[in-house]
């Protein structure tokens, strides 16, 4: 698919606001070599989210496009825009991020709103998205959050071959793997964080869904998913 959009999205530089409501600060990127911008929890979930989501090659916070309310076009700052890798089955999009309690203070406003963000979207080839607190499970957030470490910290791999290849056959229960090539303390440590750096990276799967320990199956990633 083809993800280039019709016209130019601008993206504006914004200082941090803090206030007694609102969690703001910087999200080390991977995929951006860099840090994001947030002013919201609910932003660098987004951003986490975004650095697991195989089909995103990139993303950038802050882009505004022309929106049209009432008749009156006015600009439209949204929360994140992210580029799709060429070849995706999914188009670039515009995220405003907004907490369901928000919106529904003001649903008509936000409806509206929302509406003509898509709208305008659309017409440059582009999706637009609101991401809510219910987007992704406190769980799912809670495992990403542990394994994103593994992706922004170096790790020993000298384990990586041996615990593939024990899951060549059939899944695995994570203290099983690391207990089968482990002999010491230190090689146990090693070797755990090994199977979470492969699980991070996709090398590996497990069940984001339920809360990962050491007793999570693991399996290997043949590409299916």
């Amino acid at each position: 698919m083809d993800n280039t959009p019709q016209e130019p999205i601008n993206f504006i530089q914004r200082k941090l606001q803090k206030n007694y409501r609102s969690i703001t600060g910087h999200f080390p990127s991977v995929k951006n070599n860099k840090s994001i911008a947030f002013e919201s929890k609910l932003e660098s979930e987004l951003f986490l989210s975004l650095e697991f989501d195989n089909d995103v090659e990139s993303y950038l916070e802050q882009p505004q496009i022309t929106i049209t309310v009432d008749g009156k076009e006015k600009p439209y700052h949204a929360d994140c825009f992210i580029k799709m890798l060429d070849g995706s089955n999914n188009r670039n999009t515009i995220v405003e991020a907004k907490y369901t309690t928000e919106v529904n203070k003001d649903k008509e406003y936000y409806d509206k709103k929302f509406k003509a963000a898509n709208i305008t979207a659309n017409d440059m080839n582009m999706d637009f998205l609101i991401y809510t607190e219910l987007s992704h499970s406190k769980t799912y957030i809670f495992n990403l959050n542990f394994l994103y470490r593994y992706k922004t910290q170096p790790r020993e791999n000298k384990f990586d071959d041996q615990i593939k290849h024990l899951l060549s056959t059939a899944p695995i229960a994570a203290i099983d793997i690391a207990k089968s090539i482990s002999t010491t303390p230190n090689e146990y440590m090693i070797a755990s964080n090994a199977i979470w750096g492969l699980v991070a990276h996709g090398e590996l799967l497990t069940d984001l869904e339920k809360e990962i320990n050491m007793n999570s199956i693991i399996e290997i990633n043949n590409g299916s998913n």
